[in-house]
């Protein structure tokens, strides 16, 4: 079975961190699951070449949040943006957030920041089906 290669959890939060980590394993999509505390820490990776398919992004960390994160992202090349699914994780947004949110086409979904299988595998399903069909059992 063909998996996915990489998923990226950026959170500064270890317990959500581990928590997500643990879900995502379970589903057994994913050969290999990051986790960068903070915006800087994930461009890093994606500019050292080690790029997810499946960005979890948090809106609140230090260092560098969110949006100053989608800031840096949007400069990067197209061809790299594209291939990476965004998808912005919180507890909740306020409405101002979201509608900024709404207004990046960088931002695919919006998840709750505990995921479930059921959530990972519908990722999984709606942006991947056509490649690796029923990775998720």
């Amino acid at each position: 079975m063909e998996k996915i290669k990489y998923f990226l959890l950026v959170d500064d939060s270890d317990a959500t961190n581990f928590f997500n980590k643990t879900i995502i394993q379970k589903t057994e999509c994913v050969e290999e699951v990051l986790v960068a505390k903070n915006g800087r820490e994930a461009l890093e990776y994606i500019q050292s070449g080690i790029v997810p398919e499946v960005l979890f992004l948090d809106v609140n960390m230090p260092v560098m949040n969110g949006w100053e994160f989608l800031t840096e992202f949007k400069k990067l090349e197209s061809n790299l943006k594209k291939s990476i699914i965004v998808l912005m994780l919180g507890t909740t947004l306020n409405e101002e957030e979201r509608t900024k949110a709404e207004n990046i086409p960088e931002i695919k979904e919006f998840q709750e920041k505990m995921l479930s299988k059921e959530i990972v595998c519908k990722i999984v399903n709606t942006y991947f089906s056509d490649v690796r069909p029923a990775l998720c059992s």
